[in-house]
């Protein structure tokens, strides 16, 4: 519209200044201070044994709340094996993620491991949060974890919990099948081609060979995304995940089913 991105005005560090000011302007220490209270408030009435953090920025505004409280820690211990970590739910007036920590019992409902707001999505965020969060579980590490591709979360989870498994949601990637590879994808033969490759390869030996044969076939040696996601396999295709336990979870719409209940 107009003549290219050096015309349009603004940029990137504009828009981050924007919503910079919003969330200073718009988290008031009332407000936080209100939830803190509640929270606060509950802990004393458990006999403190509701796990409470808090993460202060330098200008004396909240940055993340992360809280646990028993009945979740309880059932961590029974049924932490597995988490689902999502945070892409952000609808309310603060613009901060919640994120609940999701697992499944044994009769395959979900279940609460606790939960957090972060202002932002950057990796020291994560850090604290997930850090955070294994102090209030008494340090026991999932055996595996189940989030988005952010490229912030999963530096976290590489540093944070070096020894759980770290799977990405199949159904965060397959949404964008139809955006990336769009000239593509509309093609009944090259959807089956890839879908077979992807959903339907037994072992990791056959996995590798209709990998090379899609990429000959269809000329996509440049595709820049689907070398991304060749790099990330061992997280999401199911020949390499198949012999790792997952409690039966290899998405993340549990975590997407109790933020629409929240």
């Amino acid at each position: 519209m107009h003549g290219g991105e050096e015309q349009v005005g603004f940029h990137a560090q504009h828009l981050i200044n924007v919503v910079r000011d919003f969330r200073k302007d718009n988290l008031g220490v009332n407000d936080a201070q209100a939830g803190l209270d509640l929270l606060h408030r509950l802990e004393e009435e458990s006999g403190g044994k509701i796990f409470i953090r808090t993460l202060i920025d330098e200008e004396g505004r909240l940055k993340c709340l992360l809280w646990v409280d028993p009945r979740s820690l309880l059932a961590y211990k029974n049924f932490g094996d597995v988490v689902a970590f999502d945070t892409t739910y952000r609808t309310n007036r603060y613009a901060m993620s919640f994120v609940p920590f999701i697992g499944v019992n044994h009769h395959y409902q979900s279940v609460l491991f606790g939960f957090a707001l972060m202002r932002n999505e950057l990796k020291t965020t994560f850090e604290w949060v997930l850090g955070t969060w294994l102090e209030s579980v008494e340090g026991k590490a999932p055996l595996a974890i189940i989030t988005d591709q952010d490229q912030g979360m999963a530096g976290a989870i590489q540093s944070q919990l070096p020894n759980t498994t770290h799977f990405l949601c199949s159904w965060h990637i397959s949404n964008k099948y139809p955006e990336k590879l769009s000239t593509y994808y509309a093609k009944e033969e090259f959807k089956d081609d890839f879908n077979n490759c992807i959903y339907h390869s037994l072992t990791e030996e056959i996995f590798e060979d209709r990998w090379k044969a899609l990429i000959l076939k269809y000329k996509l040696e440049d595709n820049t995304w689907l070398q991304g996601l060749y790099n990330l396999k061992h997280k999401w295709i199911d020949a390499y995940t198949r012999n790792i336990f997952s409690a039966g979870q290899k998405i993340t719409s549990r975590s997407e089913g109790m933020n629409a209940f929240f």
